[in-house]
């Protein structure tokens, strides 16, 4: 018995030694992490942080944090963000944020809020700390913009994957349950509901670098994209794509094609939305209506979305220029 209690009690020294030493490297990564940031071209400020979770966890809790990326001047904060990880498994990390947090652009500043919104990322356990695989799950959330407009989501749920076949590619997948677009746009769209049921997407992406550790100074650029599928419904209009792209100095070339069902509300969509002029809304319509009409059923349009020369065209209807991708 004294031989079992003597053994005892060195593993809990030895534990408690090994979190001890953890939370120490724990706190000088995250200060680290903060005094490099400049060079990765981001600047971090913070009110303060603390580690607690023995015996089994490291809680990284930090008060305040102030995130603003140098080149683009978008900052992120919020009141606080915690980092929790197994202490015999530190490079699986869960985050969670605060109810409220605020976006700021040099155009506009976006609040979010959320019931919850918790990120789990895994690494790899070497130097680098390559991405292997993370999620992003929050429901109850609500975007509001200091410009005016408004978008909710009942459920969010958002994955990325490491395709170990293909060299910095990436597995992705999206989907937004019960979204509700901004209320100026709904009414423009008075034959459709006030919420689009689900959005899903399926995606395969290729950077320019890996999602590692060293991501700040190589800042990883889309490269390739392979749309599997991505799939809206928003009461009687259906929308369906898929396809390949590529960038060409930042801007996509490309095809996805498209497969619309309930389509007559497309042309006031695109409008409403930027891609066309309220002028031309008229005529994408009624050839939209003559191509959906040779397809040999009128309620169903399906036309490429093509990306070429740094312009958009639906079918043979030039939508303007490409949106720069990087």
């Amino acid at each position: 018995m004294r031989a079992v209690l003597w053994i005892a009690t060195v593993l809990v020294v030895l534990w408690s030694g090994y979190w001890f030493v953890g939370k120490i490297t724990v706190e000088r990564g995250f200060e680290g992490f903060v005094q490099a940031a400049p060079e990765n071209g981001l600047t971090v400020a913070q009110a303060g942080y603390r580690v607690a979770g023995f015996p089994n966890r490291f809680d990284l809790t930090v008060t305040e944090p102030r995130v603003t990326d140098q080149r683009s001047e978008i900052r992120w904060e919020a009141p606080f963000v915690q980092v929790f990880s197994l202490s015999y498994r530190p490079w699986h990390v869960i985050a969670a944020f605060a109810p409220q947090q605020t976006l700021r652009t040099p155009g506009e500043d976006i609040t979010l809020q959320s019931g919850k919104l918790q990120a789990s990322v895994v690494v790899s356990p070497t130097t680098a700390l390559t991405l292997d695989r993370t999620t992003f799950v929050g429901d109850e959330i609500r975007a509001t913009s200091s410009l005016g407009w408004v978008l909710a989501a009942d459920t969010l749920r958002f994955a990325l994957r490491s395709d170990p076949s293909l060299t910095n590619t990436y597995d992705i997948g999206l989907e937004l349950l019960n979204l509700s677009p901004d209320p100026a746009l709904v009414a423009r769209l008075p034959e459709l509901p006030p919420q689009i049921s689900i959005t899903r997407i399926n995606a395969n992406a290729t950077l320019s670098a890996p999602l590692d550790r060293f991501a700040g100074e190589t800042r990883p650029d889309l490269t390739a994209l392979t749309l599997r599928e991505a799939v809206m419904t928003w009461g009687a209009l259906s929308l369906s794509a898929k396809g390949d792209l590529r960038v060409v100095n930042g801007l996509p070339e490309g095809r996805i094609d498209l497969r619309a069902t309930g389509w007559r509300n497309l042309a006031v969509l695109a409008a409403s939305l930027g891609l066309i002029t309220p002028e031309f809304a008229p005529t994408m319509t009624n050839m939209m209506q003559a191509a959906a009409g040779s397809s040999g059923d009128p309620d169903v349009l399906e036309m490429p979305l093509i990306f070429e020369g740094g312009q958009m065209l639906l079918g043979p209807l030039p939508l303007g220029p490409a949106p720069r991708l990087n």
